[in-house]
């Protein structure tokens, strides 16, 4: 069972060489090597902000001549980590925006990781090295450098101008910079101005839209606060359901409550009702609808929607497999027998059609529909879309063909 530490550590993202270092202190620690331990941990964490600062653009606030220095120093294999260490600590540098108390505490763990090089008189247990990587979970995150969000957005705004990069060139590298470049109090702003800056269709009503890419990305990337706050932040702005309907497993995302997942699926997915059963699928898909609800869903689902059917197999499959072809055989055909042709049946002659193309027919849907076409008034919309199924799809047409002769029902001359 992994400790909370490694949970932190495997979705902090770190690079490969500082994902080692914390590993072998990992080890070390399991067997009872704690100055080993406290020492691998220690130079992972500055390793970690040497990597930070190598791949940040220039903050403003810095003059290039002291930005330059700093490069050069921390490049230097004996004197990289007294550099990096004289940026945290020195409050007058103007590259880190980070209170004094982290400061000092940075002061305090550099004295015990001398502790463990030097081999001192002060004895390093377990607890201490605990206490760092308590320490670096909390504070870590806080570690930026001053203008570090801003110079990213501009990376981002530079990455998506097609003048310096090919339209197509992965931006990964940028979305795995958040974490570490963004105070989580910031993250909100952040989200702001980012979407702001790459969102050039109106906000995520585009398949090819940057802003939404850059959504699922952060959600396969980053860390589990960075995500959470994301989530948090689309649902004020009931960007959420659009994100879903393009990328369906960010779902799991979202963590929504009971309370939620049925405001969902009685309310919200209405105000989109061409992507509404996609939808809807997706919360079948991941079960978020309660197995003793889901009879009330469909039949919720189809008293609503007008005009509208499954755009696509994968719907198609996740409702069938939860019984909504079987309500929709009730209520259409058993129940109604196509009867309401103008209330129930016109709204939904693209949903009805589709039930006939997908299902295999049952012999009651065959003799309703032969019915149908003999009334006075029936719906001649569905009549004219189950007309073009069977000239588009001889094989359903010659599945009905089969079930009406088989069972002696005269077959109309608009489906002959």
């Amino acid at each position: 069972m992994k400790s909370p530490f490694e949970t932190w550590l495997s979705e902090k993202k770190f690079s490969n060489n500082v994902f080692q270092m914390f590993t072998e202190s990992i080890a070390c620690y399991k067997n009872g090597a704690y100055r080993a331990s406290l020492h691998f941990s220690y130079l992972s964490f500055l390793t970690s902000i040497k990597e930070l600062i190598n791949r940040t653009v220039k903050p403003n606030n810095i003059n290039q001549e002291k930005w330059d220095a700093v490069i050069n120093k921390i490049q230097i294999n004996e004197a990289w980590e007294k550099a990096v260490f004289s940026e945290l600590t020195n409050k007058h540098s103007g590259i880190f925006n980070i209170s004094d108390d982290i400061r000092d505490q940075i002061k305090y763990w550099r004295d015990r990781r001398n502790d463990c090089a030097h081999y001192r008189d002060n004895e390093i247990e377990a607890h201490h090295t605990e206490s760092f990587w308590s320490f670096l979970k909390s504070n870590l995150p806080k570690i930026t450098i001053e203008g570090g969000k801003e110079n990213l957005l501009n990376k981002f705004s530079d990455h998506f101008n097609p003048t310096y990069k090919p339209v197509n060139a992965d931006f990964s590298h940028l979305v795995e910079e958040i974490d570490d470049t963004v105070e989580q109090n910031d993250l909100t702003d952040f989200w702001q101005q980012l979407i702001n800056r790459t969102d050039i269709y109106g906000f995520l009503f585009h398949h090819d839209n940057i802003a939404l890419k850059i959504v699922n990305r952060v959600f396969e990337l980053c860390c589990t606060n960075t995500k959470e706050n994301l989530a948090d932040f689309l649902i004020k702005r009931q960007n959420d359901l659009t994100v879903i309907t393009y990328y369906p497993n960010s779902i799991k995302n979202f963590n929504y409550s009971p309370k939620q997942i049925r405001e969902i699926w009685r309310l919200r997915i209405w105000n989109d009702k061409y992507n509404a059963f996609s939808n809807y699928a997706t919360l079948l898909d991941h079960e978020l609808i309660p197995q003793d609800e889901i009879n009330e869903a469909n039949q919720f689902v189809i008293d609503h929607c007008t005009g509208y059917r499954p755009q696509d197999e994968r719907t198609h499959k996740i409702l069938k497999s939860n019984g909504f072809g079987d309500a929709l055989f009730q209520r259409a055909i058993v129940k109604d027998r196509l009867q309401d042709w103008y209330k129930f049946v016109q709204p939904r002659a693209d949903l009805l059609t589709y039930y006939v193309e997908k299902y295999p027919l049952e012999q009651e849907t065959v003799e309703v529909l032969c019915d149908m076409y003999t009334r006075t008034k029936y719906d001649h919309w569905l009549g004219d879309r189950v007309r073009k199924l069977f000239i588009d799809n001889p094989e359903k047409k010659a599945e009905f063909h089969l079930i009406a002769n088989n069972n002696h029902y005269k077959i109309p001359e608009e489906v002959d």
